[in-house]
Parts: C-alpha cells; sequence; structure tokens
C-alpha cells in the first residue's frame, strides 16, 4: 500500500500498489468547484473521496474550524443518518447468528424482543411492526422529529412511542423515522448486552480497520486531542442570513444512537463503502443481500434519480444513466455527510463538510457525472434548483393564512385573554417541554422555545379567537421557517390556557395537532 504525505491536504491510497495508478478525480477543475461551492453554499469545508476499485482518492478543503484549522482526509465529522447503514448491518449480524440470538429474524416482532419497551399507540402495530419494517421506515407511525430533543436516554426514546399517533398503516407508506432506528439500537443493547459503539467497534469497524470512527462526541474529541494536527474535529457552522456571515453552532448531543451518531473521516468510510460494494467485509453473503432487499418505496428526493428509489435496510437505491446506484445521506445541524456507489462498477463518493444544506450533493454528482461521462447539457444545476424551490416555499408560506385558514371572519376575532394570559410552560408525556413567552417588540407576539437538544423555536401569529399561525425554524440561523403550521390554545372554563395544540409532525400529519397540557 502506498501513501502520500498526510500532512498534505490530498492524500492517495494504491491498494494493489501499481507503478502507474489511475488519474485523481480531485484535479485541479474540481479543486476550483469546490471552491466556487463553498462560496455559493457557504459551506465552511468539505472532505471527498473517491474509491475506484482497489484505489481511493481523498482530499480536504476549506477550514474544520476558524480561523484557519484547514480540512485534511483524516478530519473527523458527524455522518448523521449514514450511521443506519452500519445499525442495519449490526442487526444483521444478530440475524446470521442463530446460535447465541435464534429469536432475532428480520420477520420478528421488536415488540418480542424488547416486550414492555416497545409499545406503539396502536395494539396491532406493536405486536406486528418486525425488524425489517423498523430499518425501512414502514411502521406506521409518524417521525415526530421534535421528540428527539427530549432529553433523557436510549430507552426513553423507545419508552415515548407509545405517547405519539400512528398516521398510516403499518407496511402502507415510507414514513423516516428516526426514533425507530433508536428502538432498534436499543434492541441489540438488550439482545447482546453491549453498548451500540462496542458492538460496532468490535464487530464492524475493527475488522475492516476503521481506526478513526465513533459513536460518541467524548470518544472523538479524545481521539482528536491525542492524534496531533493531522487528525481534528471539524466544528458545525450555520450560516448567519442577518449578519451575512459564518457563525458557530453547537454540537448535536441529543439521543442519536442508532440513528445517527457515527462521527468518522472519509478514509475510514472508504474503506466500509468498498468492503460494502465487494460483499467482502465482516457482513455474511445473507447479510449483505438483506442490505440490497427493497422493502419501501421512497418518494422522490434527488433531483437527479428520474427512477423509482427504493429503501432497502438503512440505503437507498435507484438507477442513474441506466446504471444502479445505492447511497444514504446524512445530516444533522451544522453537519452534513453523503455516500453514494456504484457497486457494479466499485466505484463511490463521499462527501462531509461541516455545513447544513444540499451543496455537498454538487460535488459528489459532478464527481458521478464525470464518472460516467455524462455530458454537459444532461448534468443538472443543483444550485439553481435549489434557489428554485426556495423561492417555490417562500411563496408557499406567503400563502399560509388563506391555506390553512380558508373561513376566518372578517374582522377577525379577538383573543380571549391578554397576550400574557398564553404565557408559560407546557408539557407532553414524550415531547420536550415548551416554553412561551411575549416578546418585547413594537407589535408583540408569541415565541414558543423547545426546550431540549435540537434548539428549535416557533413564532406564534394571531389569526382569530385563539387560533394561530406557529412558523416553525428547526435551526438557528435560518431566517426562512421549515413550515407554517395551525396552532391554537384552548381555554377551560376557568378562562385560563389550559392546552396548546401545533401541527408540528407537518411532513406526514400536517393537519394533525399535538396537544401539550400547560402546567405553569
Amino acid at each position: 500500500m502506498a501513501l502520500l504525505d498526510e500532512a498534505t491536504p490530498g492524500l492517495y491510497i494504491s491498494q494493489a500498489g501499481q507503478d502507474l495508478p489511475k488519474t485523481s478525480p480531485l484535479n485541479e477543475n474540481f479543486k476550483r468547484l469546490v471552491s466556487e461551492t463553498l462560496e455559493k453554499w457557504h459551506i465552511q469545508g468539505v472532505s471527498v473521496a473517491v474509491v475506484d476499485g482497489d484505489d481511493t482518492w481523498a482530499e480536504g478543503y476549506g477550514t474544520a474550524s476558524s480561523p484557519d484549522v484547514p480540512v485534511r482526509p483524516s478530519t473527523l465529522f458527524y455522518s448523521g443518518s449514514t450511521t443506519k447503514a452500519f445499525t442495519a448491518a449490526a442487526a444483521s449480524l444478530l440475524v446470521d447468528d442463530e446460535e447465541n440470538y435464534p429469536n432475532i429474524k428480520w420477520k420478528t416482532p421488536l415488540n418480542q424482543i424488547i416486550p414492555g419497551d416497545f409499545v406503539l399507540p396502536d395494539e396491532y402495530a406493536t405486536s406486528h411492526v418486525t425488524l425489517e419494517d423498523a430499518l425501512s421506515h414502514r411502521s406506521g407511525l409518524a417521525g415526530h422529529e421534535l421528540s428527539l430533543g427530549r432529553l433523557g436516554t436510549v430507552r426513553d426514546v423507545v419508552l415515548n412511542l407509545r405517547h405519539f399517533k400512528m398516521s398510516q398503516e403499518i407496511r402502507s407508506a415510507w414514513q423516516y423515522n428516526n426514533a425507530m432506528y433508536i428502538a432498534v439500537s436499543h434492541m441489540i443493547e438488550v439482545a447482546t448486552g453491549e453498548w451500540l459503539g462496542d458492538f460496532l467497534q468490535k464487530h464492524i469497524w475493527a475488522p475492516l480497520n476503521m481506526n478513526s470512527t465513533f459513536f460518541s462526541l467524548d470518544d472523538a474529541r479524545k481521539y482528536a486531542a491525542s492524534a496531533g494536527n493531522d487528525t481534528t474535529l471539524a466544528v458545525p457552522y450555520g450560516w448567519d442570513e442577518e449578519k451575512f456571515e459564518m457563525a458557530e453552532v453547537p454540537y448535536c448531543e441529543g439521543v442519536l444512537s442508532g440513528a445517527g451518531a457515527v462521527i468518522s473521516n472519509v478514509l475510514d468510510y472508504s474503506k466500509y463503502i468498498r468492503s460494502v460494494m465487494r460483499q467482502s467485509g465482516p457482513l455474511s453473503k445473507e447479510g449483505y443481500a438483506a442490505m440490497l432487499e427493497p422493502r419501501s418505496f421512497c418518494p422522490p428526493m434527488l433531483p437527479q434519480l428520474k427512477n423509482q428509489i427504493l429503501y432497502t435496510l438503512g440505503w437507498m437505491t435507484s438507477t442513474y444513466q441506466g446504471e444502479f446506484v445505492m447511497f444514504h445521506p446524512g445530516g444533522l445541524e451544522g453537519m452534513t455527510a453523503t455516500m453514494i456507489l456504484f457497486p457494479e462498477r466499485e466505484w463511490g463518493v463521499l462527501v462531509f463538510c461541516n455545513a447544513d444544506g444540499p451543496g455537498r450533493e454538487t460535488l459528489a454528482w459532478h464527481l458521478i457525472d464525470e464518472m460516467l461521462k455524462v455530458p454537459q447539457e444532461d448534468r443538472l444545476d443543483l444550485y439553481d434548483l435549489a434557489q428554485k424551490r426556495l423561492t417555490q416555499k417562500r411563496e408557499h408560506n406567503c400563502t399560509a393564512r388563506e391555506r390553512l385558514y380558508p373561513s376566518i371572519p372578517s374582522p377577525a376575532r379577538p383573543l380571549s385573554l391578554p397576550l400574557e394570559g398564553y404565557a408559560g410552560t407546557y408539557t407532553h408525556p414524550a415531547h420536550p417541554d415548551l416554553i412561551i413567552s411575549v416578546t418585547s417588540e413594537a407589535e408583540p407576539w408569541l415565541h414558543v422555545e423547545v426546550t431540549g437538544s435540537l434548539r428549535s423555536t416557533l413564532a406564534l401569529r394571531h389569526v382569530s379567537g385563539d387560533y394561530f399561525l406557529a412558523e416553525v425554524s428547526l435551526y438557528m440561523l435560518r431566517r426562512d421557517p421549515s413550515a407554517i403550521v395551525k396552532a391554537e390554545f384552548q381555554v377551560n372554563a376557568e378562562g385560563k390556557v389550559a392546552w396548546f395544540g401545533a401541527a408540528i409532525d407537518f411532513d406526514y400529519m400536517p393537519d394533525t395537532l399535538i396537544w401539550f397540557a400547560r402546567s405553569s
């Protein structure tokens, strides 16, 4: 194996030891594209790797942390939901091990493995949602993403599932659900008696020599502190639209477990995706086959992919330019990642960056189009497309009042109480507490802080009576709300506010209010 100087920004690894290595796709033209992309998409830094058979090319660009720590191929990033591929792989090891885990199969209901803990709002779903249902997002349970900010343990997340609402019959629709992956991680820990991070290290990462991959922020920090200048932990950033500058945001430290906890670099991930493409790693042939078996239909999500996207177990699959492709994106606030594989070519690309948004996809798909020699006229301008979608979203948000409340009287009915009467703390058995306060602006409005680890907020704008529009902001620095939804207060017979409801699970239940009881 030949290595170039790892202290330089670039790194080339040839596992075959060829005398005449292939030409790196991470060339000067690509470097110029990276520079343009970082500026246009407001990305602080990015690490890229391309796997081509026995060869790996990797480069770092931009800044891992201000003011001048550069990104290198060894730089550590949260890899977000690419974690799901590892969780599914860990589950496959248990499915294969009939001697130690004879009761764990893909079609085994989770309630049979972790009875008492895994309870859904519906009795039938509780007894029938299987391991593969949970791993393919077809449980019938909506995402309830804001609930993941509630402080607690992995088991607490699973116990909270009983307090939500089913939005579909099981196996009838694909609904992305991080909590289901956390439930699978809890199942693995109960069955093995090991923390999932230790199980992954022992059975997947160590066999692949993935020595820079971690399952906790503390472990990643300790490793980076002891590894010297070559390995750093990237800092998450967001674009402050008001100040028009990059700003550091806190690391996400909520319960991520099997859904988004992995911290790694593109060099380690290169080893993993090569093993997936060659089916040569720690999984059995049956395990790899299970990873590729379609379980559910995904909605359109990547504009490049015109054909149906399928969800397997922790992976998505489709075709591009007539070629089979498997992939999975990942993202936390201030950190995003993507991995895209063409197994029949033994070719894959990894892009990790410390910024929100789809900017990394511009780089990944450029490299793919170059590899496949896609004509320029057939390539998509993802930045232009993103700007058009942003404009459409803003236009959609401008019509929220008319769409959500088409029959309000004119003039609108006044509030039942002075604005201060709605302020207070509101609780839910599974969601984080909401703290509602009155702003001190010239035209006061109600501000909702979602407590816990996600740092989300709601801005309540009065419509009529005790009905409001709630502008949901999932990110600290974005000016545009993630969604505008219905919200409502209920006043009791004593003339005091007793309940607050908002359609915060807007992806899958846009017309369903989640109710919080006022506690103070």
